[in-house]
C-alpha cells in the first residue's frame, strides 16, 4: 500500500485544498464516486481542526487499497479531539461526530516523538515535541 502526503500550511484555503488533494489522489475503485462527498467532509472536518486547535504543520497522509481509505491528519500537539454530546444549540464540536457518524472506523494516534510511528504517521516537527494523527477509515463499500 502505497502513502503519500501532503503538508499543509495555515491558510484559509488548506482545509479545501485537503479534501481536493484526497479526492484527486484516489482511483474510483478504492472511493466510488457515491462515497467521495464523505471523505471530502470528513478530511476538511479534521483539518480544521488540526488548524484551530494544533500547532502546525498540519500533514495529510493517504493510502487506498481495495478495502477502501485510510486518512489522517498530523499535527504537533499532542492533545486528541473528544466526541462532543450534540445539541440543536451547539454553534460547534460537531466534526468529530461527523467522523464518528461516516467513517467505517477513526482513532487517535498520539507519539511523544521520533520521525513516524509504526502505523507510518508523519511527525511534521523538530524537536521530538509530542503529536497527534486523527485518522479514519473508509470502506469500499
Amino acid at each position: 500500500m502505497d502513502v503519500e502526503r501532503l503538508t499543509l500550511d495555515e491558510h484559509l484555503s488548506a482545509a479545501a485544498m485537503a479534501r481536493h488533494w484526497v479526492c484527486d489522489h484516489c482511483p474510483d475503485e478504492h472511493l466510488p464516486s457515491a462515497r467521495r462527498w464523505i471523505a471530502e467532509l470528513l478530511t476538511s472536518e479534521l483539518v480544521q481542526n488540526a488548524l484551530d486547535h494544533g500547532r502546525g504543520p498540519v500533514v495529510l497522509t493517504l493510502s487506498h487499497d481495495d478495502e477502501g481509505i485510510l486518512v489522517g491528519i498530523t499535527d504537533a500537539e499532542g492533545r486528541g479531539p473528544r466526541l462532543m454530546p450534540q445539541t440543536p444549540q451547539a454553534v460547534g464540536g460537531r466534526g468529530i461526530a461527523l467522523v464518528d457518524a461516516l467513517a467505517t472506523t477513526w482513532g487517535v494516534y498520539s507519539s511523544d516523538g521520533g520521525e513516524q510511528d509504526g502505523q507510518g504517521w508523519p511527525q511534521p516537527w523538530e524537536g521530538g515535541a509530542p503529536s497527534k494523527t486523527v485518522w479514519f477509515h473508509l470502506a469500499t463499500r
